[in-house]
């Protein structure tokens, strides 16, 4: 038996290629550009190879998600492994086919897809199912070798006397109506495909949106209104061990069918999210302040837009009033689709004219300390870390929690939270501080426990000596009033124990979180 030839390609850092600019427009077409590369582009070489049309090799791109056999089919020119997650592992029946497709592969993208770093390992690949897991490793471990030793040119020289992109540095090249300028070719490309982009996901969605409400590509037109200092949540959520499960597998077969179920289970949740917020688009408006006379609302803009859906890997941004709301409902659909998988969230909740790629990277801190909790704590759940800026931001996560979250008391942070199907309610449940962030504004049977003033008065009196917290919580009972309990703990009335306490986040999460949402959980017993 022959062996084949493999190909692995892989992306290398996607976020910085997709977040290179403020303009949610162009972020939204460099992601766009980044999935064409292993659908049309991808196509498009492999016509080169094997001779086919473009319509043909697009055809043929998909067949590995129904292929039974678990060994590789080297009898014709190119067999496709699995594509998902970054990666796409293709074997050739000759070693000059694999490098006559990486040539055109590579050139297309320099022109198509510039200053995007992509890397390749080759190898010899035996056919016998038996040695798939080890020769893949191996091929892992080329893939990793070529990205430390060669640093691709990704993109073309300047020319000698230009003007400069104010979006990109390079060369301006071409005239973009849009915002009336010259840009790069590069930032054209972004532009243009952001609309590609949107077309593409309304055509996805087409059956939910029912042609009646729309995405936009503008952070102003998610949901804040224009005379108010208005918010933003750039939520990013990634799936926990998914790489482990990747790496367990022994088969060409059950590879494919991993990579095809994190697919699904992510591209159901997330069409599952986009359900809820057409079925309740009245509701989500109007909790954002929004009449039916407003201009967002007559436009039946929908308040969310996905940048990134790739795998396990989601970035998405929204109102942010909505950023917990949407993050939960994501993850909880997530865990649905698919009974194996959890993930972590990451919400970053900043001012919408404030650099996005600050709050990109802020999002992904989240997350990634999210994840570490989890590890901590050992736990199986789904986590979700949230930061509101209600200024700027400055500095990395540990450090702004350091110095702003501080108080003579202890942290007045309770947060991250788990969240899903698979985790029992317990202190760190989102699900009870959901609970728990209506009791303290709301009695049982839906009258003021707290008033503004008194939410207000608390936020202020968490910053406090340990004495000015016990006078608050004595002048509540002499009021009648009290602070929500937490089972098992005494913080309504010591405010803080263990070093801690979860009225800032409660406080936070009534501000930050859709009032007909919050009712329906407060509502819970």
């Amino acid at each position: 038996m022959n062996d084949c030839h493999a190909v692995l390609l892989d992306t290398a850092s996607i976020q910085n290629y997709i977040f290179q600019s403020n303009k949610l427009r162009e972020n939204l077409g460099a992601s766009f550009l980044v999935e064409e590369i292993y659908r049309t582009h991808l196509a498009c070489a492999l016509c080169a190879v094997t001779g086919r049309t473009s319509a043909e090799e697009s055809a043929h791109l998909e067949s590995w998600k129904t292929a039974k056999s678990e060994a590789l089919d080297c009898t014709k020119a190119v067999d496709i492994g699995y594509i998902g997650g970054g990666n796409a592992l293709l074997f050739f029946q000759a070693e000059k086919l694999a490098h006559k497709f990486v040539e055109e592969w590579t050139k297309i993208l320099l022109i198509h897809a510039s200053t995007l770093t992509t890397a390749v390992a080759t190898s010899p690949f035996p056919q016998e199912p038996q040695k798939f897991s080890e020769s893949l490793k191996a091929l892992f471990i080329q893939l990793e070798r070529n990205k430390a030793e060669h640093s691709p040119i990704t993109s073309l020289p300047r020319h000698g006397i230009t003007a400069e992109c104010m979006h990109s540095g390079s060369s301006t090249e071409i005239y973009t109506a849009l915002s009336e300028e010259y840009v790069s070719a590069g930032v054209y490309a972004r532009i243009e495909a952001a609309n590609a982009s949107k077309n593409a996901l309304e055509k996805k969605y087409e059956k939910i949106l029912r042609n009646r409400l729309w995405f936009t590509n503008e952070l102003e037109e998610l949901g804040g209104k224009p005379t108010e200092d208005s918010h933003i949540a750039i939520v990013h959520i990634d799936g926990n061990d998914i790489g482990e499960r990747f790496k367990k597998t022994e088969t060409l077969k059950e590879r494919r069918t991993l990579s095809k179920t994190v697919h699904e289970a992510t591209e159901n949740a997330f069409g599952g999210l986009v359900n809820v917020a057409v079925e309740k688009y009245d509701a989500i408006m109007q909790s954002l302040g929004h009449t039916p006379e407003s201009n967002i609302y007559k436009r039946n803009i929908l308040p969310i837009r996905p940048i990134i859906l790739g795998g396990d890997d989601v970035t998405f941004v929204c109102d942010g009033k909505l950023g917990i709301y949407f993050a939960k409902l994501f993850i909880e659909a997530f865990e649905n689709a698919d009974k194996n998988s959890t993930a972590c969230a990451g919400v970053a909740i900043i001012k919408t004219k404030y650099p996005f790629y600050r709050g990109v990277k802020l999002a992904d801190e989240l997350c990634s300390n999210a994840k570490t909790i989890r590890k901590e704590k050992n736990s199986s759940a789904s986590f979700l870390d949230f930061h509101i800026s209600l200024g700027g931001i400055a500095g990395t996560l540990p450090e702004m929690r350091k110095t702003h979250f501080q108080a003579p008391q202890g942290s007045l942070l309770y947060r991250p939270f788990k969240i899903g199907l698979k985790e029992p309610s317990d202190e760190l449940s989102l699900e009870t501080f959901l609970q728990k962030a209506w009791q303290l504004q709301h009695t049982h049977g839906g009258k003021i426990n707290l008033p503004n003033n008194k939410i207000n008065e608390l936020s202020e009196v968490l910053t406090l000596s340990k004495d000015a917290g016990q006078k608050f919580v004595q002048e509540l009972k002499y009021r009648g009033r009290k602070l929500p309990e937490i089972e098992g703990y005494h913080y309504h009335e010591t405010l803080f124990q263990n070093d801690a306490t979860p009225y800032f986040d409660m406080i936070e999460i009534l501000r930050f979180y859709p009032d007909f949402a919050l009712r329906e959980a407060g509502g819970k017993r």
